[in-house]
C-alpha cells in the first residue's frame, strides 16, 4: 500500500475577479472549493490510475469533514487522518485578471497527545507499503519527516520526499528512494542560481552522495531531469496549451510511483512521471490517466552525457 502524507492539509477556496479595490466591496465572479494538499494530490492521481493509496495527517472541524467527505465521495480515497480539535485550514486563492494571489491560514495546533496517536497510525506502515512525505510539517518542534525518515529506514520501508529544504536535508542520510525538487527548490538547498545544466546535474549528484537513490528536479516549461548514481536523463517539454500548474510536480511523483512499483525501472518510471506532470498542466484539475498514457506515448528521453 502507498501511504501519502499530508501533515496540513487545506481547503482551498478560490475566488476569481476581473479586478480587486482594497477597501471596497468586490465580488467574486466564480468560486470553488477543493481539496488542498501535495500528498492528497498524489493520491488522486494515483487513484486516477488505478492504484490505491491511503491518506494521513491531520484533520479536524467542520473543515476536516468536508475535507474527508470529499475525497471519499468524490474521489474514492480512504482518508486515515488524526482527528484534532483545531479547524483544518482554509487557504484562499484569488485569481484576479488571470494572476493569482495565495492567502495561506495558519496551521492549527495539534496537542502532544494527538501527535502521538497519528504516529501511532504512521509508524504501522511495513515493509510493503511505500510512504509519501509531501508539504509542510504542521509544526516544526514535532520533526516529523525526520522521524518518519528515520522509521522507514529501520524498517526498510522505501519513501518519497517532496518537501522544503530543512526536511529534505534532515532525511538524506536515511536513504530516500525519490526526491523532486524543482529547480527552485533545488537552488534554494545549495543557495545559489544554478543556470547551467552541468551546475543541475552536479547538484543533484551532490544529493545522491548524500543519500538519495534517485532525484528528479522538473524544470516547468524547460522539461525535466532524471540524476541517479550512474545515469542522467533528460525529458524535454511535451507541447500543448498550459491549462494549470497547481500538483504538477505532486503528479510526477504519483506517475512515477504507478511505474517505478510494477517492475523498478526507474528511467521507465522516469517517463511516466513526466507525462503524468505534463497530463495535469493541460487539464483544468489533475490528470487523468487516458491523458497520461495518451502522452507517455509521445516522450522521449535522452540520456546526458556530462
Amino acid at each position: 500500500m502507498i501511504y501519502t502524507c499530508t501533515l496540513n492539509p487545506a481547503i482551498d477556496y478560490r475566488m476569481t475577479l476581473g479586478e480587486i479595490k482594497e477597501g471596497a466591496l468586490n465580488r467574486a465572479t466564480k468560486t470553488s472549493l477543493s481539496p488542498g494538499g501535495k500528498g492528497i494530490n498524489v493520491s488522486i492521481v494515483l487513484k486516477q490510475m488505478g492504484r490505491e493509496s491511503r491518506q494521513i495527517g491531520f484533520e479536524g472541524g467542520f473543515t476536516g469533514k468536508y475535507l474527508k467527505d470529499y475525497l471519499k465521495d468524490t474521489f474514492g480515497l480512504d482518508p486515515w487522518f488524526t482527528h484534532i480539535e483545531g479547524n483544518t485550514r482554509i487557504n484562499v486563492k484569488l485569481d484576479v485578471s488571470q494572476n493569482e494571489t495565495e492567502i495561506n491560514a495558519p496551521s492549527p495546533d495539534v496537542s502532544d497527545e494527538q501527535y502521538e496517536a497519528f504516529l501511532k497510525t504512521a509508524k504501522s506502515i511495513g515493509k510493503k507499503d511505500v510512504l509519501v512525505l509531501a508539504g509542510s510539517d504542521i509544526n516544526k518542534k514535532f520533526n516529523t519527516y525526520e522521524r518518519l525518515a528515520r522509521h522507514c529506514h529501520q524498517e526498510g520501508i522505501p519513501f518519497v520526499i517532496d518537501s522544503e529544504k530543512d526536511n529534505v536535508t534532515k532525511v538524506l542520510e536515511y536513504e530516500p528512494l525519490l526526491l523532486k525538487p524543482n529547480l527552485y527548490e533545488l537552488e534554494t538547498i545549495f543557495n545559489t542560481k544554478l543556470n547551467e545544466e552541468k551546475d543541475i546535474v552536479r547538484s543533484a549528484l551532490h544529493l545522491i552522495e548524500e543519500g538519495a537513490r534517485y532525484i528528479i528536479i522538473s524544470l516547468g516549461k524547460d522539461g525535466a531531469y532524471f540524476v541517479s548514481r550512474h545515469k542522467v536523463y533528460k525529458a524535454p517539454p511535451v507541447e500543448g496549451e498550459v491549462k494549470n500548474t497547481v500538483g504538477a510536480g505532486d503528479s510526477m511523483v504519483a506517475g512515477f510511483l504507478d511505474s517505478y512499483l510494477e517492475d523498478e525501472n526507474p528511467y521507465k518510471a522516469f517517463k511516466r512521471a513526466v507525462a503524468a506532470a505534463s497530463a495535469t498542466v493541460f487539464s483544468e484539475g489533475l490528470a487523468d490517466k487516458k491523458t497520461i498514457d495518451a502522452i507517455e506515448t509521445s516522450i522521449e528521453i535522452e540520456e546526458v552525457n556530462l
